[in-house]
């Protein structure tokens, strides 16, 4: 099943990869910081303006009030009567709104604001003449001159220069800031293309290493960032999944080898028996035949326990089970079957485990023993605080130190001086299994006769053997 790849839409762009996603989400967060930094100078413009025409509506109106009431309307100066480029308009009111002096004839018919009491001081925005349009930011206020008399002084600025000047930066921001805009985005646009360019030289490594089969590995950028480490990963995924896959194609070609020996056999008797039109003796079928059928059964289920333990991990049913009566059994098989001098020493200890698995864990290590001894096998045991072990020791060839890591190998084949004499080449692999997923240790060593020793040691209380059982070793 193959994954379906994005497909160019219009102006070649993917419109939903993540170097165009990216570039959507910088781009509008820009938008947004440069409409609220926008906004923030439209209102700071508008406040610095009227902030200044307030200064000089107030600076104008105070003059002119001091004079009021130092002298009375007589008193106040015509310059103060004048208008500037920042004010537009100064009117002095009686107490009933009648204009006693303007800035301009025009300016004398009607007052631009209400008359106050004395005293009091109003700020008036959009204040208007009537019949024309142009709006005042106005002050008035009160006073009283010497003899008594209530006037009014009001002082506009024209509002319209205000406006213009705040519209006037809406449209330079209106142009500048869409220029940004276009320019981030481009920017934006191919400096994410570009950093992610070694994602992109990841993922059409891996295709094709997905369509070749070939084991290649996926280029590493020389930056030492999350792309680097990202590649670095992968190629141990990759090696990881290369290790598996040969032991895999190895695992399969061995099983097939030994599943074949033992069906050549018992089909190769079947055949003869067909042939010759003579049944099969009973000898050939307890010498030959049966030996090989059991063969065949007991690598079948060692094959599905090892299966097993690399699918869902070995979970052994734990129970108090009594060590030494395992160790007892296969010690007194050992006798009955083999012409060996069997050795052993038992002590009476109860551990936690599976009593089936450790059966078989104590079987296969005798099994081994027995195949590659030559006149004796040792069976020890000894008790600690916390733990118990259990030593098979031979006195046959040994095994050679740099070999003793793999021979819990499944198949492993080490040099002829310890063959497997008959053996599938997959009981110290299932004692390794069995034994981790008891919290278990397992160790190879030498024996003083320069024979093999293997030792398993394994927990006696049950909070050690507690939680999940480790992985098999072949994941």
């Amino acid at each position: 099943m193959s994954a379906t790849v994005p497909q160019h839409d219009l102006f070649g762009l993917r419109w939903r990869s993540v170097r165009l996603r990216l570039t959507v989400v910088g781009v509008a967060t820009l938008f947004v910081a440069l409409a609220v930094a926008g906004g923030l100078v439209l209102i700071v413009v508008y406040r610095s303006l009227t902030d200044a025409a307030d200064e000089a509506t107030s600076t104008r109106s105070q003059e002119i009030v001091d004079a009021l009431a130092r002298g009375g309307i007589g008193a106040v100066p015509p310059t103060e009567l004048e208008p500037t480029d920042s004010i537009g308009v100064v009117q002095v009111l009686a107490r009933d709104g009648t204009v006693l002096a303007a800035s301009h004839e025009r300016q004398r018919v009607r007052p631009l604001v209400t008359p106050v009491d004395a005293g009091v001081r109003r700020t008036v925005n959009d204040a208007t003449f009537p019949g024309d349009g142009t709006e005042f930011r106005a002050v008035v206020r009160g006073v009283t001159t010497p003899d008594g008399t209530v006037l009014n002084v009001v002082v506009g600025a024209g509002e319209g220069h205000l406006h213009a000047t705040v519209w006037t930066v809406f449209g330079v921001l209106c142009v500048v800031f869409p220029s940004i805009l276009v320019v981030a985005a481009v920017t934006t646009y191919q400096l994410v293309g570009r950093a992610l360019r070694p994602v992109e030289a990841i993922r059409a490594e891996v295709a094709e290493i997905s369509r070749s089969g070939v084991a290649r590995r996926v280029p590493v950028a020389d930056t030492d960032d999350e792309i680097a480490t990202l590649a670095v990963t992968m190629n141990e995924m990759l090696d990881a999944l290369a290790f598996a896959r040969e032991q895999q194609i190895r695992f399969v070609g061995d099983s097939s080898h030994e599943l074949r020996s033992p069906l050549v056999t018992i089909l190769g008797l079947l055949e003869l028996a067909v042939r010759t039109g003579e049944p099969i003796d009973s000898g050939t079928v307890s010498t030959l035949l049966l030996p090989e059928a059991h063969r065949l059964r007991d690598l079948v289920d060692d094959l599905l326990l090892l299966a097993r333990a690399d699918e869902y991990g070995l979970r052994p049913s734990l129970d108090e089970v009594d060590l030494d009566d395992i160790v007892n059994d296969e010690v007194t098989r050992l006798d009955l079957t083999t012409d060996l001098d069997i050795s052993a020493t038992v002590l009476p200890v109860r551990a936690i485990g599976d009593r089936d698995q450790l059966g078989r864990v104590v079987r296969n290590l005798c099994d081994n023993a027995v195949r590659h001894a030559r006149s004796a096998v040792a069976v020890t045991m000894a008790v600690e605080p916390d733990r118990v072990t259990v030593r098979v020791a031979d006195d046959g060839p040994g095994i050679p130190a740099d070999d003793r890591a793999r021979v819990f190998g499944r198949f492993v084949r080490l040099d002829d001086s310890r063959d497997r004499r008959g053996g599938s080449g997959l009981g110290l692999s299932i004692v390794d299994e069995i034994v981790r997923a008891h919290h278990g240790t397992v160790t190879v060593s030498d024996t003083d006769g320069g024979g093999c020793s293997i030792e398993v040691s394994l927990p006696l209380r049950a909070d050690q053997v507690d939680g999940s059982p480790p992985l098999s070793a072949s994941r």
